[in-house]
């Protein structure tokens, strides 16, 4: 394991009490590691080292802490689950202090994966995973591209779920494309925005956002999106219209992805020499106009 002691959990957290059982939370430690090597495509984490390591610390102490003061809210005993204060020095806490400090253990996970995953980013240990050689196959290679074309944080974990939406995203921009889509052709992280890279990237990088927001919980979306539910004035309250808005945002988001679709393929066409129709060649949409010559 690459925590072995309360000591350590307490310097990487410093809320785990340092006189704890360790024994109590081995368990919880062992689940969330081999959780995070999944996660990245290792097989274990046991062989990194440095900032790498460091990080993948912090993340499984985060989440295995997390976890296990959740079992520990109520004391489980032969004669039933049980509730133990000091009534006059204690108090329980709200439901939405709970949500509120998961929701601060959540973060600190998410963070420690990103320094974990730009930490492994070109080494060999990562080119070996399953996780590198899906990412090569497609044209919105890394995280740093996703924020510029979405503008969304800059997370390589965020990222990396998001890389089966990605996939998907980019088979449905490839059969608009046609024939001649190769991915390879896409090797420019950052193509200028008036270019049919550009609008074939963007197209796939909305697409991926809004695959992942109708099929995914709204606790993997981008943070940004996250504040839409949060907790209204601090208390356990909902704000009113919430599920609305997001599916607004969501809706959105695919209407920008068509626009960049169309904007692709228009692109290609002139690239290729070829007439392109627009919506001058169309009747106009005006709902006074009734009437239209044939």
């Amino acid at each position: 394991m690459i925590i072995n002691s309360s000591e350590e959990l307490r310097a990487l957290t410093g809320s785990y009490f340092a006189n704890n059982d360790f024994t109590r939370i081995e368990g919880v430690l062992q689940t969330v590691e081999q959780e995070i090597a999944r996660t990245i495509g290792l097989a274990s984490i046991d062989a990194l080292e440095g900032d790498a390591l460091l990080a993948a610390q912090q993340a499984t102490a985060y989440m295995a802490t997390m976890r296990y003061y959740r079992l520990n809210d109520i004391s489980h005993e032969n004669a039933g689950r049980k509730v133990k204060i000091d009534k006059e020095n204690e108090a329980r806490p709200f439901e939405w202090q709970l949500a509120r400090d998961d929701r601060m253990h959540l973060e600190e996970y998410y963070r420690a994966l990103d320094r974990l995953l730009y930490a492994l980013a070109g080494t060999e240990l990562f080119r070996e995973s399953p996780v590198w050689q899906r990412q090569q196959r497609l044209i919105v290679k890394d995280s740093g591209t996703m924020a510029w074309l979405t503008g969304v944080d800059d997370s390589a974990w965020l990222y990396l779920r998001l890389q089966p939406f990605l996939a998907e995203s980019q088979r449905f921009v490839e059969k608009a494309y046609g024939e001649a889509f190769n991915p390879e052709d896409f090797d420019t992280l950052f193509p200028s925005a008036d270019t049919l890279d550009y609008a074939a990237m963007k197209a796939v990088a909305l697409g991926a956002i809004a695959l992942m927001g109708r099929r995914t919980s709204l606790q993997t979306l981008p943070y940004g999106l996250m504040t839409i539910i949060e907790s209204d004035g601090g208390g356990n309250r909902q704000e009113q219209g919430t599920m609305e808005r997001i599916a607004d945002y969501l809706k959105q988001l695919s209407r920008d992805q068509h626009y960049w679709l169309e904007e692709m393929k228009r692109l290609r066409d002139a690239a290729a020499g070829l007439e392109t129709a627009t919506h001058l060649q169309m009747p106009e949409n005006d709902r006074h106009n009734k009437y239209m010559r044939l």
